[in-house]
């Protein structure tokens, strides 16, 4: 197997507690220090640049490449432009993204690129987790850890690869340049996003991917036809623009993380009472093993499809 230039991307602002727990769980990550480490962080009066710079600093990622943006770009173009310069720019064949609000277990870095090897020999997989909230007991997932299953959940600690990003980035960089240059991410034009931007990539034909992992019966749409007061951000675009290629995005069905960002850009308590992390439904996530083999798992015990939720 051809060695990919992969890069791990930690996205990082002012919640220093959550990053904290966020850096802890990626040192005692073995598999992270393969990859070279990017530290990006947004700007502002609310900024807190210099506690996290002093946190890499005494890290064990001390030469890891940090980031700071001199004004606050907000979530949006500080992602975008992130991922343009490690793909564009640097050439890495793969990335795996991080935010400061999903805590890994410790072998996470091994089994989303373990999978994003796995999942090569096919055309469809857009972008590879192991995040998933998960409502069988304990018991039956541990007979799951090597399954694999199709979401449109919100996207946590990805791996996407240049050749995908390549096919994706139009979409994505036309969102950015008409409605997050002139406006700050928080103020963008949420109606003209969905009635005049995303309306249009939704009802435009699907391309389809011929060699696919996902079957029929397992795909679910991430977006209604009809955009009435869906999400606007750029994550939901990222999805759109996956969907329109023809890509499908996978993640283990047993999660080897922990979602902690009760507060943050798009999330508040209710907020993410509503979305039930509060009932994760987590065993002993921090030591999964990376199995030796992964299958993708089409239905559940009852022989019902494995399809997700719209995008949220």
């Amino acid at each position: 197997m051809i060695s990919l230039k992969s890069a791990i991307l930690l996205l990082g602002f002012n919640r220093i507690d959550y990053f904290t727990k966020v850096l802890t769980s990626l040192e005692q990550n073995k598999a992270a220090y393969e990859h070279d480490l990017f530290v990006y962080i947004d700007g502002g009066p609310n900024a807190r640049q210099e506690e996290i710079k002093q946190l890499m600093a005494n890290s064990k990622f001390p030469d890891a490449e940090i980031v700071c943006r001199v004004n606050n770009w907000g979530i949006g173009r500080h992602l975008i432009d992130a991922r343009r310069r490690l793909f564009d720019e640097l050439g890495y064949d793969r990335i795996l993204l991080l935010e400061d609000d999903l805590v890994l277990g410790e072998n996470y870095v091994e089994t989303v690129f373990k999978i994003s090897d796995w999942a090569s020999e096919y055309d469809d997989v857009g972008t590879i987790t192991a995040y998933n909230i998960n409502s069988t007991s304990i018991d039956e997932q541990a007979e799951q850890e090597n399954q694999l299953i199709a979401t449109n959940r919100h996207f946590w600690a990805y791996v996407i690869t240049k050749r995908v990003w390549d096919e994706i980035k139009h979409i994505i960089y036309a969102y950015e340049a008409r409605f997050l240059t002139k406006s700050t991410y928080t103020n963008r034009a949420h109606r003209r996003i969905r009635w005049l931007f995303m309306r249009k990539w939704i009802n435009l034909p699907r391309t389809m991917k011929t060699n696919r992992l996902v079957p029929d019966k397992c795909v679910t749409p991430p977006f209604p036809k009809i955009p009435f007061r869906i999400a606007t951000s750029q994550d939901a675009i990222t999805a759109l623009a996956l969907w329109h290629h023809g890509y499908h995005r996978i993640t283990t069905r047993v999660s080897r993380a922990e979602y902690i960002g009760i507060e943050g850009y798009s999330f508040s308590p209710e907020v993410y009472e509503s979305q039930g992390f509060h009932q994760q439904n987590l065993g002993d996530y921090a030591h999964i093993q990376t199995p030796e083999e992964f299958i993708f798992a089409d239905v559940d015990s009852q022989g019902n499809p494995l399809k997700p939720t719209e995008y949220r």
